[in-house]
């Protein structure tokens, strides 16, 4: 069934099912992460932290080509942006979601980079689509850093040296190589993925919130505080911002074609050219 009491929430469409909240992203042709997708899941963050009812989240998109193509460009050419007090900002906004006491899931069949890479980072659990999904970290091909999270989930996922390949070298991974590197849970098999992914979300929602919730502080108990990490990437985005390449980088960007479907199709010879 629809969610009558779910707060307005452009560019998503959530469906509860017997404990099962299942979020359609559909905004626009690129599923951009711009202000009013992020002020939507602001929203849904918080809805959650209240509701007894739910125990499961599950992110899909309803767009085939784009489950979040990024965070939109154009806001960082703007001075208000590109403060720490506007990155830690979006930092919160993602940890929210790592915070929730449901167990969180995400079904990748089409293109994520960039802040949509760092929200899914910060959910439970990540699946993605052979032959549909593909994943960049594209900050360093606009002359930035990422700053949303990413670089500590990315080391602590999957090693040091394979989170810089992938900061560094802000090219596409497809669904097998993001399983190969700790990217992503599973690579599924398109025939196989929205299965798989509702049996194991049906199998944790016949579970208490209370013991979802306990059994995440147990994985959590020894992970590292995040805080120092976050405070480095501020700093990191911020000096980047002064740097006179990140202008010249994202404007180049989007004069290539960036935020564009055409453009998005190939993002990551795009920011390579």
């Amino acid at each position: 069934m629809a969610c009558p009491d779910v707060p307005e929430l452009t560019g998503l469409h959530c469906e509860l099912d017997d404990r099962v909240l299942t979020v359609r992203i559909d905004h626009g042709p690129l599923n951009l992460l711009d202000g009013p997708l992020m002020s939507s899941l602001s929203r849904l963050a918080r809805w959650l932290a209240d509701r007894e009812d739910v125990t499961v989240v599950v992110f899909g998109s309803a767009n085939p080509d784009f489950f979040i193509a990024h965070l939109n460009v154009e806001i960082l050419q703007t001075e208000s942006a590109r403060t720490a007090e506007s990155v830690e900002s979006f930092q919160r906004l993602v940890g929210r979601f790592r915070a929730l006491r449901q167990a969180t899931i995400a079904l990748v069949e089409g293109r994520v980079a960039g802040g949509g890479s760092e929200f899914l980072l910060n959910l439970d659990m990540r699946f993605a689509v052979r032959g549909k999904a593909t994943f960049n970290q594209v900050e360093t091909g606009l002359g930035i850093v990422p700053a949303g999270s990413g670089p500590q989930h990315l080391v602590q996922g999957m090693g040091r040296a394979r989170a810089l390949e992938v900061i560094l070298g802000h090219d596409d991974f497809d669904a097998d190589l993001a399983e190969r590197y700790g990217w992503v849970n599973r690579a599924l098999d398109p025939a196989e993925g929205w299965r798989f992914v509702d049996r194991l979300a049906r199998r944790i929602a016949a579970n208490p919130l209370a013991l979802i919730a306990g059994a995440k502080s147990t994985v959590d108990a020894l992970a590292i505080d995040l805080e120092p990490g976050l405070a480095a990437e501020r700093a990191a985005i911020v000096a980047a911002f002064t740097n006179e390449h990140s202008v010249y980088r994202i404007a180049g960007f989007l004069a290539r074609g960036g935020q564009t479907v055409d453009g998005e199709r190939r993002l990551g010879d795009l920011v390579g050219d």
